[in-house]
């Protein structure tokens, strides 16, 4: 077993974690409501160049059988998800008019990633 953090390949994207690989999408949705756009920027950039290898690394596996650091790549490829939202539709963290903390909790999304 390793102790690798992500896949080979996926280092760039170590320096994000613990930020953008949330366990649930209301982590996730967090990271993004509460990073500046300048943070959002900065992850996006490197996540969105190995989005494709990812996505391709990760369909090697069945989902509920991925090895820990397939998951973690798993999940900060779904924390670029949120952060393409603030970059390519929103042009800020959270949507206009949309208060941060929200009166709407998640309290349970798809599994095993939700």
């Amino acid at each position: 077993m390793s102790d690798a953090l992500l896949p080979a390949g996926f280092e760039a994207l170590e320096p994000f974690l613990g930020r953008w690989d949330g366990e649930t999408g209301m982590a996730r949705m967090a990271a993004r409501s509460t990073a500046t756009m300048a943070e959002i920027r900065a992850f996006y950039d490197v996540a969105i160049e190995h989005a494709e290898a990812a996505l391709a690394y990760l369909d090697r596996f069945e989902l509920d059988a991925l090895p820990e650091d397939a998951a973690r790549l798993l999940r900060i490829m779904l924390g670029l998800v949120q952060a393409s939202m603030a970059i390519e539709i929103h042009g800020q963290a959270r949507a206009p008019g949309a208060p941060w903390p929200s009166g709407v909790t998640i309290v349970q999304g798809l599994q095993p990633f939700g």
